[in-house]
């Protein structure tokens, strides 16, 4: 059977005046004798909130939040020890008694939420798989002094987030984990459980060493040795013999010194998705 090669890189997302960033895609070419694929990035406003805010602190976890623009009297609180959907990273005192505008609130979130959030993770939001938002108070609830502050927050918006995002660096996924389609910038794939109907498995990940990104062989070496024949020893058969195909994510040399994640990350799978629980020695 036929097998797929496709080396999935990481593309440069842009923040917007929301404090999040774009969504951008990724295409692939399916021969397994082509080049890494062209970026393409599409940006997508994000709306962000504003209303009345409970009072939430550094390190406070989040339910979901309505990110629509429509006003919010309250903010679920959840511990982040368990699933969760964002994370409070910074909380900073509007001054002034007159209400600036939601632009100037804008303004004023995009810079200190952008700065807070490479300080609280290690890297900046374009370069995260965790998202960034804000909430900051409208004009009605600017009345009470308490509710004068820009909340900064970073997560995802479709939750399962345990534990704290401060340090956490890693922008793909790792090994073990299951995700949905890879056809997508790295931080559009969406990790899946493995039981559940997925698309690819992540069965091995190697650190690559240096301050310089690698060169055209040395990836190419590097996706032989760990990916290619890491899916031999994972399926139990060459790729070109598997119905299934293999998968890498590596970050661009153009983006290299900006992501923190230096690991090249391999994964078996199909783009049809439909597999349910592991690939491990199914030797077809």
């Amino acid at each position: 059977m036929s097998s797929r090669l496709a080396g999935l890189v990481l593309v440069l997302a842009v923040l917007l005046a929301a404090c999040a960033p774009t969504t951008p895609t990724v295409s692939t070419d399916p021969t397994a004798s082509a080049p890494l694929p062209s970026l393409s990035a599409t940006p997508t406003p994000t709306p962000t909130p504003s209303g009345p805010v409970a009072v939430l602190n550094v390190g406070d976890c989040t339910g979901d939040i309505d990110l629509s623009g429509a006003s919010m009297t309250s903010v679920p609180s959840v511990p982040c020890t368990e699933p969760h959907y964002y994370e409070v990273h910074a909380s900073v005192p509007v001054t002034g008694e007159l209400y600036p505008g939601l632009d100037a609130l804008a303004t004023q979130a995009k810079t200190v939420c952008s700065a807070s959030f490479t300080a609280f993770v290690g890297v900046e939001a374009a370069y995260s798989r965790f998202s960034s938002a804000y909430l900051a108070p409208d004009e009605a609830s600017w009345a009470a002094p308490a509710n004068r502050v820009i909340t900064c927050l970073l997560g995802s918006a479709d939750g399962g987030l345990v534990g704290s995002a401060k340090g956490d660096t890693l922008i793909f996924p790792s090994k073990g984990q299951c995700t949905g389609p890879q056809d997508v910038a790295a931080q559009a794939v969406k990790v899946i459980d493995c039981a559940s109907k997925h698309y690819y498995e992540v069965f091995a990940t190697k650190e690559v060493a240096g301050k310089k990104a690698p060169t055209e062989s040395e990836r190419q070496k590097l996706f032989t040795a760990t990916c290619q024949d890491g899916f031999k020893a994972f399926v139990g058969i060459d790729v070109g013999k598997s119905k299934y195909e293999v998968t890498y994510f590596l970050a661009a040399a153009d983006v290299w010194s900006k992501v923190a994640d230096h690991r090249i990350v391999c994964s078996a799978g199909s783009p049809k998705g439909g597999i349910t629980g592991s690939l491990k020695g199914v030797k077809k």
